[in-house]
């Protein structure tokens, strides 16, 4: 199957599913607006989506390495999957139990008190068991994606998805509050239930091996798992920083930033993973056959296509922010008041869009050239970064400042992979990136002055008309821009489109 191919697959997939998320976003919104329940369900729901994003990403980036360089050999791979299998639930279950035990301090730690402390760690308590369905989810979908299959795990997400609105549907009305935390673990569960199936096609059987000492594959991945895991968790810090300083700023702003971010983390989770999950395999085939020119034209592409999709939506965001959040949460306790706090926010968030994008796939670049020290290191100024930016941002922008200066570190920490990766395998891009750079500002700055242009007369449109209309118009002279250009990759794109549209043997 072609990336093409692969990328639409994902893409169609991550929409519903992300679609799914924020429809929940949209429910607990119109239940609690931006109120106490709702900032504690936020905090809460911080440690379980930490683990799921940090996770099957640590455990991806050191296991499809391993295992494409043992299917490259013709060896077994199947004795390597019991034992990691073993050392995963062993951690995790371990962890769960910690954590439940441990929710009160957790919730602690974020600066509560009172009722909202109460409330969150009583939720903390129900979500933990999903950490041990994060872990087996972050080893179950490496598997697939090691085989190059990327259908089941992805449609795992859209029955998370289902599943957690369904559960919220039934269990908010009988527990309050602790059924949005019930429904989250259930989530989790559901996750895995698409995968098992195709493990089984692959020849894997769900058994313990605790034979480790003699590994060596296993050895090399211990070794490099750890500095994964701590720039994962590096990388995820910024999430708990944020809902520090956000609480400082007074109730309400907590689930003003998660309502924005949930807006923004819907471009970026369908493109991001439309792209780097099936680049990677391929960038660590070619490093594993010291194809380096072939290994850096992947790279450039991806990070084109990320460039010519993110960077609109960027402007997007920043345009048409408070209509998108007043149509996308405005109804039930979700105030006036919301709408101004959330939407405040959003443009902030949108200028790291395309920055954050490339620095996870620049980080798996550098996990296919098995480097794992260096997105560590700029993962640790990344935070460096993040806490000066809140420092300096937030008395003049409020908890947009937060926003803004979760931006300004993805800047920063993209920037310096990009120099580093340069140093250490030569240009990661040739002269015609700049050329597709050029194109997408100027179709950007054309967009954006049309919809400035346009916006006194069709914003008198109901919002539910005027927001569509306008991002379908604004998207269309957007390509219609990079057409006249002559942009490459739109052209093969469109070429590729014209050809399935075409019947076979000019036939209809």
């Amino acid at each position: 199957m072609s990336l093409l191919k692969i990328a639409s697959m994902i893409v169609v997939l991550t929409l519903v599913g992300r679609l799914l998320g924020f429809f929940r976003s949209v429910y607990v919104s119109s239940l609690y607006g931006t109120g106490m329940e709702a900032d504690a369900f936020n905090i809460a729901a911080t440690i379980p989506l930490t683990l799921f994003l940090v996770i099957p990403g640590a455990v991806n980036a050191v296991l499809i390495p391993t295992m494409r360089g043992m299917m490259e050999k013709g060896e077994r791979t199947t004795d390597l999957y019991q034992k990691m299998l073993t050392i995963i639930l062993g951690i995790f279950v371990a962890l769960s139990a910690l954590g439940v035990v441990f929710s009160y301090q957790l919730a602690a730690m974020f600066g509560l008190t009172g009722e909202k402390l109460e409330l969150t760690a009583s939720m903390l308590q129900w979500m933990w068991p999903s950490a041990i369905f994060i872990g087996l989810t972050g080893l179950w979908s490496s598997i697939c994606n090691a085989h190059q299959h990327f259908f089941t795990p992805t449609l795992g997400t859209v029955v998370n998805g289902a599943l957690v609105i369904v559960s919220m549907y039934v269990l908010v009305p009988m527990y309050g509050p602790i059924g949005l935390a019930m429904a989250t673990t259930i989530g989790y569960l559901a996750a895995l239930l698409p995968i098992l199936p195709t493990l089984r096609g692959f020849g894997y059987q769900q058994r313990f091996s605790f034979a480790w000492r003699e590994d060596a594959a296993l050895k090399g991945m211990g070794e490099r798992v750890i500095p994964i895991l701590i720039g994962a968790v590096v990388a995820q810090a910024t999430t708990f920083l944020e809902r520090g300083f956000a609480e400082g700023l007074g109730t309400g702003v907590v689930s003003a930033l998660a309502n924005a971010n949930q807006i923004m983390q819907l471009p970026l989770a369908i493109f991001v993973g439309a792209f780097t999950l099936p680049l990677f395999p391929l960038l660590a085939s070619h490093v594993k056959r010291g194809e380096m020119t072939e290994m850096k034209q992947i790279l450039q592409k991806g990070l084109a296509y990320l460039l010519i999709l993110l960077l609109p939506v960027t402007v997007g965001l920043t345009l048409y922010a408070e209509p998108i959040i007043r149509l996308a949460f405005e109804r039930g306790a979700f105030d006036e008041h919301s709408v101004a706090l959330t939407a405040w926010a959003l443009p902030f968030y949108g200028v790291g869009l395309f920055f954050l994008a490339s620095r996870d796939l620049l980080t798996r670049a550098f996990y296919a050239l098995e480097n794992t020290k260096t997105p560590v290191m700029i993962g640790a100024i990344g935070i460096g970064v993040y806490a000066l930016a809140n420092w300096l941002l937030i008395p003049l922008l409020g908890h947009g400042g937060i926003a803004l200066a979760n931006a300004v570190s993805a800047i920063s920490q993209a920037l310096l992979l990009f120099i580093l990766l340069w140093r250490a395998v030569g240009s990661p891009v040739r002269a015609n990136f700049l050329m597709t750079t050029g194109k997408t500002i100027l179709g950007c700055a054309v967009m954006a002055g049309a919809i400035l242009f346009v916006d006194p007369w069709l914003s008198v449109l109901p919002v539910w008309l005027y927001l569509p209309l306008g991002i379908m118009g604004a998207a269309l002279l957007y390509l219609v821009v990079l057409i006249l250009v002559r942009e490459p990759l739109v052209s093969e794109l469109l070429q590729k489109v014209r050809k399935r549209s075409t019947p076979v043997g000019g036939r209809s």
